[in-house]
């Protein structure tokens, strides 16, 4: 039987993920700290929480957590990201020109966001890796929790600028999420693009251009938004593996 791992910050997405697999008969540990007890031994420990987290905990029980390459959105194929992407560092970011999109590829080391210019760039080390890419507008944005190419669970969480909820409800924009999960189906399906047994794959549609991909992450420590957590349970099941160096 599975047993949810968590943090000890309570969290709205942890508390209805620790409800749901309650439910569904799974075991539950909300962790003290970062360290495990000694006797912590679970037969098949999944992880939900910050990434930084779940690296410390994970490398304790001699698991690993799968997470997109860096080079993950540069490599899909041109229709499914419609604008041009560069994987950089952060001393090539500083000399671009802007206005220009920076992000880092996968761990939230600065914000994500258009900068005037490069040379804007926070200071960090210059062999960073550093996501570069022509700013675009998204009209609407939405969240894929996928296992083994199939869509287990999705959501809606941007729309017009804004968060996209009123109240308790996810609002949906009908003909954007539709053109939206085509575009990932399409995705999913096709063979020229590799992808790992379980992640995040966030999309949506840009202003004047269409549906495309935002972005990929490790599913252990993405939101779930308006997603049904026992769905979203399935897809972190793939995300926590023995690491195959221990």
């Amino acid at each position: 039987m599975p047993t949810l791992i968590l943090s000890p910050r309570y969290s709205d997405d942890s508390i209805k993920l620790r409800r749901a697999a309650i439910a569904l008969g799974w075991g539950v540990m909300r962790l003290a700290s970062w360290r495990c007890t000694e006797d912590f031994e679970p037969a098949e420990p999944v992880l939900f929480a910050e990434p930084l987290f779940n690296a410390a905990v994970a490398e304790q029980l001699g698991l690993a957590v799968i997470e997109p390459s860096e080079d993950f959105l540069i490599k899909l194929p041109r229709e499914y990201v419609l604008r041009d992407i560069r994987l950089t560092t952060s001393a090539e970011a500083r000399t671009l020109p802007g206005p220009v999109f920076l992000k880092p590829p996968n761990r939230k080391t600065f914000p994500a966001k258009v900068y005037a210019s490069g040379s804007e760039l926070p200071e960090m080390s210059d062999d960073d890796s550093v996501l570069a890419s022509e700013p675009v507008e998204w009209l609407a944005e939405f969240r894929f929790f996928v296992r083994d190419r199939r869509v287990h669970a999705w959501s809606p969480y941007w729309l017009s600028g804004a968060l996209a909820r009123e109240g308790d409800d996810w609002v949906i924009e009908p003909e954007m999420a539709a053109t939206t999960r085509s575009l990932v189906d399409r995705l999913l399906a096709d063979p020229r693009v590799d992808l790992l047994p379980a992640l995040v794959i966030d999309a949506g549609v840009i202003r004047g251009v269409g549906p495309a991909v935002v972005e990929a992450n490790e599913a252990s420590g993405a939101g779930i938004y308006g997603c049904d957590p026992r769905d979203v349970l399935e897809v972190l099941r793939a995300a926590t593996v023995v690491n195959p160096g221990t």
